[in-house]
């Protein structure tokens, strides 16, 4: 129930639910976060490669979300697998168990561990 909560930390230091709904169906669409709006990134499949996009620039166009780019799955994944799993094998329950959500902004990602602690990369857009 924690995990499907979702709350968001604002910048001013405030913390709210994101209003985002808990999906089963894709591993990532659990975690990924958009840093500008505050909803969860969608799978989508576009010329033949499979990325990831905020909900919202999705449902109500990019002017709604004019700062969310979209990411590249594998990419995604890898990066996750070198920063978080030890082994450099990606492992859903490694994962699960230390990161809480994986913010996505215009310039950089922000892994947030359930440990309070943050990491942060310049986003590489393929």
């Amino acid at each position: 129930m924690a995990r499907r909560a979702r709350l968001v930390s604002k910048e001013d230091g405030t913390v709210e639910t994101s209003g985002s709904r808990y999906n089963g169906k894709y591993f990532l669409g659990n975690l990924l976060v958009c840093g500008d709006c505050g909803a969860s990134y969608r799978r989508r499949t576009e010329r033949g490669k499979v990325v990831w996009r905020c909900a919202t620039r999705i449902e109500k166009g990019k002017e709604a979300c004019l700062h969310s780019p979209t990411v590249d799955e594998e990419w995604v994944k890898r990066y996750i697998c070198e920063t978080v799993c030890k082994d450099g094998v990606f492992d859903e329950r490694v994962i699960r168990d230390r990161v809480d959500r994986i913010q996505i902004f215009d310039k950089h990602i922000s892994i947030c561990y359930k440990s309070r602690s943050q990491t942060k990369m310049l986003l590489q857009i393929d």
